[in-house]
């Protein structure tokens, strides 16, 4: 009878065993990537930031992106953190909302009427930035600057 209640208890304490290691070795490779974004011109709206990792998408595909996150601004900055992140390559697409629509306003021609940053502070020549020259590596906890100027 000893072995019989024994042999359940043990499966049950290996199942546990396993799957904590599990989230822990799930857990090693996300890590945290501190975004602070300068020199918005104003505190109005907010900040809508699009964490790509296909270069396929960045930055025009929004819906596409792995991560969007929305921030206030405060003394024409802001601070977001974005936690659980895998390692890899990635490039942040920023725009200030200032009527707080949710879009991305733009004139007749499609260019747009509020302010976009990017990581590496790359700028595009008569459109966008590239993939290549706004992405950066993750492999730890990570804070990169964007400038809004």
């Amino acid at each position: 009878m000893f072995k019989i209640i024994s042999m359940p208890l043990i499966l049950g304490a290996f199942l546990f065993v396993l799957m904590f290691n599990s989230q822990n070795l799930m857990s090693k490779d996300a890590v945290q990537l501190t975004v602070k974004i300068t020199n918005t011109e104003s505190n109005n709206g907010q900040l809508v930031i699009y964490l790509h990792n296909n270069p396929d998408y960045f930055p025009k595909e929004k819906k596409k992106a792995f991560r969007v996150i929305k921030s206030k601004i405060e003394k024409n900055t802001a601070k977001i953190i974005i936690k659980d992140i895998p390692t890899g390559k990635y490039a942040i697409a920023v725009h200030h909302d200032e009527n707080g629509n949710n879009e991305v306003d733009t004139n007749f021609l499609g260019i747009p009427n509020e302010d976009f940053g990017a990581s590496n502070n790359a700028k595009g020549f008569m459109g966008p930035p590239s993939f290549e020259d706004a992405s950066f590596l993750i492999e730890n906890d990570k804070t990169i600057t964007i400038n809004m100027d």
